[in-house]
């Protein structure tokens, strides 16, 4: 018990604090308990009303014969006292007819009401009389009302509807949540092979079959995944030979048409982007195939930015590049290649796609939850049609100076990834692209 309270009291907790009105199970949780409330609590109500209303009258009934009897006994004995019973405020007013007349004999002004309560009665001398009497007020309905929803009854009315309520809503919510963790599970570790948990697959209710059917998709997904990365290290592979073939016979061509020729310099530069492209295919295919477990190290953020911003500066002297780390000392544990390997790449897109005289500014700082890399450039950014799509292999912009493979952000996102980390790119509000790494707070080096 002392369990089951501290889940739903965790769970009370996760969902106030992150719109708990919108999650399934607070919605069919109150669905649940309203209908089967307001269902029962008005059953309840009619029921104890019609019970009250029947009880109501046989203690007025109760109350006017006996008045009657009393009334009656005098009026028989001629006693003029009799009329004073009537005549109080504290007793019930009476119409007393004899049987088969139509005239009372209790002289009242008007006619009793025409929903008054008709009882026969008989006195100890023999007479039949017939009394009106008129019906209780239904004034004080609001305060019955309130004394009946206030009651123990619908207490444990409430009480029965609240727990299940809670308990349909989690056993419809609860394996759904399992599966959105198995999903999320995918996503963040990007291993295809993990599947459903067995007892979620063997549900023979529609979300078992949910859960199979995505299973299949899952695997139908990672072996499509395998034979692509089998089929560009194959291509990869197989490119290699006839390159270094073309390579000879460009040299071969070289020698004899001699250095300064176009043709030999156009085949040259056409090996040199061939070799380029074969590089990017198996640089990306070992990023898919890694698990990340090189070893980390521990490396300065300011030298790490010191070393892309010479770079660049060699590559392109005319550009400005600005490169800041807050704190300053800050320091890094992980496999620093990647993370330099994820920069340059960033890097490179903007050296193809924005102008030598576009600015290029580079940070680092901590966020509450995350080390935030930022790089931006000052060019035009990217279009919204091309945003989504910048991580997607073999995805290329158009009306760039430079050429590329559409590799480059693939496997920048890639090695992040594999540091647990997040990689996103947007236009900046103040103009050009900016990409934003987030790593998590463990990498930080004391």
């Amino acid at each position: 018990m002392t369990t089951v309270l501290q889940r739903l009291q965790s769970g009370l907790s996760r969902a106030l604090g992150k719109g708990w009105y919108r999650q399934l199970f607070w919605k069919m949780f109150l669905v649940i308990w309203l209908v089967s409330a307001i269902g029962m609590t008005s059953v309840f109500l009619y029921l104890s009303s019609r019970v009250d209303s029947v009880h109501r009258l046989e203690v007025l009934e109760a109350r006017a014969r006996g008045q009657a009897q009393l009334m009656l006994e005098r009026y028989e004995e001629e006693d003029p006292r009799w009329l004073r019973e009537g005549r109080d405020h504290h007793r019930v007013r009476l119409w007393i007819y004899p049987q088969g007349s139509d005239q009372p004999i209790t002289p009242w002004r008007r006619d009793p009401p025409a929903d008054a309560h008709v009882f026969n009665l008989t006195t100890d001398a023999g007479a039949e009389y017939r009394v009106h009497v008129p019906r209780p007020p239904e004034g004080v309905f609001a305060d019955r009302l309130l004394g009946r929803l206030f009651s123990l009854q619908m207490g444990l009315i409430l009480v029965v509807s609240t727990l299940s309520g809670l308990l349909l809503s989690a056993l419809v919510v609860r394996p759904i949540r399992q599966l959105s963790r198995h999903v999320r599970n995918l996503h963040q570790q990007q291993d295809l092979s993990l599947r459903a948990d067995d007892r979620l697959s063997r549900r023979r209710d529609e979300l078992g079959e949910l859960s199979r059917e995505f299973d299949q998709m899952a695997e139908y997904v990672e072996t499509t995944l395998l034979n692509q990365q089998r089929l560009l290290q194959d291509v990869s592979h197989e490119l290699r030979a006839p390159l270094a073939r073309l390579q000879v016979a460009a040299g071969l061509a070289e020698q004899r048409l001699g250095d300064d020729n176009p043709l030999s310099r156009r085949i040259n530069r056409e090996c040199e982007r061939l070799n380029g492209l074969i590089a990017e295919i198996v640089g990306y295919t070992r990023l898919q195939q890694a698990g990340g477990s090189a070893d980390a190290e521990v490396f300065d953020v300011e030298q790490l930015f010191a070393e892309l911003a010479a770079d660049v500066r060699f590559r392109q002297p005319q550009r400005s590049v600005r490169a800041e780390v807050q704190p300053p000392q800050m320091r890094l544990r992980l496999q620093r290649p990647l993370l330099q390997r994820a920069l340059h790449n960033g890097i490179d897109n903007a050296l193809r796609h924005t102008p030598e005289m576009a600015a290029l500014n580079i940070n680092a700082c901590l966020e509450e939850n995350a080390v935030a890399i930022r790089l931006r450039d000052r060019g035009p950014g990217v279009s919204p049609e091309l945003l989504p799509k910048l991580f997607d292999p073999f995805v290329r912009g158009s009306g760039g100076h430079g050429e590329g493979y559409g590799l480059g952000m693939s496997i920048a996102q890639r090695a992040i990834i594999q540091l647990g980390g997040q990689l996103e790119a947007h236009n900046h509000p103040d103009g050009g692209l900016e990409l934003v790494i987030r790593l998590p707070l463990s990498v930080l080096a004391s």
